[in-house]
């Protein structure tokens, strides 16, 4: 498998990754099943697994099948939201406090090597308190790098902030306007770039068009 490094977090990380939203609606009891799909994917190379807060029981089903390879790992999760039966306000630096700890709690670890603010608009980037908040982690060893994950309008200001080691945005066959828009900033800035929906949420072979969905710049 070839590797990279992600931007300047040195990082060095496979090509392709693992997004791991969709194991999130399976039951604790896929743990095995869960174990033996990201066993396969370690063995072959890929280190990068990328799941989410509110991506269901992802991170529970991630502690369970590969906490015993963390060393091997580069384990990227997102925060924000206001998931899993937690009360409170989204984007405040206390859920963001508070959902950094579950999902160590959930993994099974003391670190996670990127944590990113989860699509959240720009209203909320230029508030501050919850980059405050990733940088305040950052600072007390519960995540070696920040970013950012989202497209558009907030992840062009994400890039231009300064604030962020990585962005993660949509990038595929079908969606090429981070291509022109958003990477050559980011190159500028010496970010890691993870691309998201590679294959456009599986466009390809689909009854209905995604356009109508599509979020334009």
């Amino acid at each position: 498998m070839e590797t990279t490094t992600l931007g300047k977090t040195g990082l060095r990380v496979s090509r392709i990754g693992v997004g791991l939203s969709e194991i999130g609606s399976l039951t604790l009891e896929s743990a095995q099943q869960v174990q033996e799909v990201l066993a396969a994917a370690l063995d072959s190379g890929i280190n990068f697994l990328d799941t989410a807060a509110c991506y269901g029981n992802s991170e529970e089903l991630v502690g369970l099948a590969v906490s015993s390879r963390r060393s091997q790992l580069i384990l990227a999760t997102k925060c924000g939201h206001v998931t899993g039966g937690y009360e409170g306000t989204p984007w405040t630096a206390q859920t963001i406090k508070d959902s950094i700890d579950r999902s160590l709690r959930r993994m099974r670890t003391d670190y996670v090597d990127l944590v990113q603010l989860h699509s959240c608009g720009v209203d909320v980037l230029e508030k501050g308190e919850a980059i405050e908040a990733l940088l305040k982690a950052k600072q007390a060893g519960l995540t070696r790098f920040v970013g950012y994950s989202g497209d558009n309008d907030s992840a062009r200001w994400a890039v231009e902030s300064g604030h962020f080691d990585t962005l993660q945005t949509s990038f595929n066959l079908v969606d090429q306007q981070a291509r022109a828009k958003l990477f050559p900033l980011v190159e500028a800035k010496g970010m890691g770039l993870i691309a998201k929906r590679p294959i456009a949420n599986g466009t390809w072979g689909s009854a209905q068009s995604p356009s109508a969905y599509a979020e334009v710049y």
